[in-house]
Parts: C-alpha cells; sequence; structure tokens
C-alpha cells in the first residue's frame, strides 16, 4: 500500500469534498467544511495522507497568535475505511517534522476524555495533558488540553 503525505496549499476542490467527507464522518457537526476549510489551507497548514492518490486522511493546525512558536492542532481524521493501519499515526509523526522544520516549537490539542484511542496516540508522540476544560464545547462536551514541547 503505497502512502503519500502531502501539505495541501491549493484549493483543490475534489480533494477538499474528500477531506469535508473524512471530517463529517470523524467529528459530525463538529468536521470542517469547505468554508472552514479553505482558510486553513491559506493561513494555517493542512497535510493530507493519499492511499493510491485517494485522500483518507487530513490533519490541519493552526498558529497561534499569541505564541508565534505555538501551532494548534485542530483535527486529525483517517477515513473508517482505513483506520487500525498506523495511519493516522504516519500522518501526526510526519506533519509534526514538518512544523518542526516551520520553527514551531510546542503543539497544543484537545481531546474528548474518553476517547481512549486518540489519548493513546498522542501519548504516544510524547503529549501530556495539561488542562481540564469543562464543557469546552458545550453541554457535556469536556474536553483535555494536551501539549507537545520539541
Amino acid at each position: 500500500m503505497a502512502v503519500k503525505i502531502e501539505r495541501l496549499t491549493t484549493n483543490n476542490f475534489d480533494v477538499i469534498k474528500e477531506i469535508v467527507q473524512i471530517e463529517v464522518e470523524a467529528f459530525g457537526e463538529g468536521g470542517l467544511n469547505q468554508w472552514g476549510l479553505t482558510p486553513l489551507l491559506h493561513h494555517g497548514a493542512v497535510y493530507v495522507l493519499y492511499i493510491a492518490d485517494k485522500p483518507v486522511g487530513v490533519i490541519e493546525y493552526l498558529r497561534d497568535m499569541e505564541e508565534v512558536n505555538q501551532a494548534y492542532l485542530y483535527g486529525l481524521a483517517v477515513n473508517s475505511d482505513y483506520q487500525g493501519q498506523g495511519l493516522g499515526e504516519q500522518l501526526l509523526d510526519y506533519s509534526l517534522q514538518q512544523l518542526q522544520k516551520l520553527g514551531i516549537v510546542t503543539v497544543e490539542l484537545t481531546v474528548a476524555p474518553n476517547n481512549q484511542a486518540a489519548l493513546k496516540l498522542y501519548q504516544k508522540f510524547g503529549f501530556k495533558k495539561k488542562e481540564f476544560r469543562k464543557q469546552e464545547y458545550g453541554p457535556n462536551e469536556d474536553r483535555l488540553i494536551m501539549q507537545l514541547r520539541f
């Protein structure tokens, strides 16, 4: 299985359509649509994982306005047909290497406290629990803030 990961920097609407489907499948109403994804292409960083030229995974980052050497991992998702194959790990590893090349020294993210698969993945890469935010996204939507320092 040939895997390719690259940063998406242009409005390739066919790829964006596939990414939006992955986002909606993974995050429901919290997933990005084309209106949220397009600004991230130009003002953040969006890395796409392809198998046989088909987008099957995506990770998005924003740069922090207060801490310019810090990025926020906005979302990480892999198409459900391809989960359990280590693709999310490959995507996270590649993207973190790219962020380091851009001068990023700290990455933060939020994760549902009961999302054991995500917690395990982030901890494997050295992310540490920093803070708990009750109702971060509304009632019953608590989040853990995790941080990685390079």
